[in-house]
């Protein structure tokens, strides 16, 4: 089963990290599967499209899905917390799909 993991980009909480990152991965799991799209190819059209645009505001498609799932976990990553802008998270396919995936388990 394909995961989205996340990276703290910036804030992350001395303690309750691993919670916010739950709430985050399924936040951005939810909007991926609510648009139907496959997890790797969102992520894979998203640094397609970066490389051609070098500006998310032009991607479209699979890319823009992407976006609005990183986007959804980076909101709920700081829920509850005094200054929801206090951090800052990416989306990434989990580790151990891709390993799985290359050995041709996934």
């Amino acid at each position: 089963m394909i995961s989205i993991t996340i990276e703290w980009i910036s804030g992350r909480p001395h303690t309750g990290a691993e919670e916010c990152e739950a709430r985050a991965s399924a936040a951005a799991e939810r909007v991926l599967s609510a648009a139907g799209v496959p997890y790797a190819a969102a992520e894979a059209e998203y640094h397609r499209q970066w490389l051609e645009f070098d500006d998310e505001r032009y991607m479209t498609g699979l890319a823009r899905t992407w976006v609005e799932a990183r986007d959804a976990a980076d909101l709920a990553l700081t829920k509850g917390w005094h200054n929801p802008t206090a951090a800052g998270c990416s989306i990434e396919i989990a580790e151990s799909y891709l390993q799985n995936n290359a050995r041709g388990e996934g």
